[in-house]
């Protein structure tokens, strides 16, 4: 839908409620388009903080800090053989 400048002051409700029925509006003033009028995406919902934990606590469960308990003398007294 295209309403002009004039309209879109006069009937801001109006076009306010087409937007939130899917339609789109173009502002025009002196038989050019200068605005669009449209509804915003929905977001996608706030992620659950206790799930987010959990799947945090699971994932560092998984994974490994490559520690072997063995210090770093050891490591190289065993790749020398002594």
């Amino acid at each position: 839908m295209t309403a002009t400048l004039e309209q879109t002051q006069s009937d801001l409700l109006k076009l306010v409620n087409l937007v939130q029925q899917g339609e789109e509006v173009v502002i025009t003033s002196q038989g050019r388009a200068v605005a669009r009028l449209s509804a915003v995406p929905s977001s996608a919902p706030a992620p659950n903080r206790q799930a987010w934990l959990a799947r945090l606590a699971e994932l560092r469960a998984r994974l490994s800090t490559g520690k072997t308990g063995a210090t770093v003398e050891q490591i190289l007294d065993e790749d020398r053989g002594d």
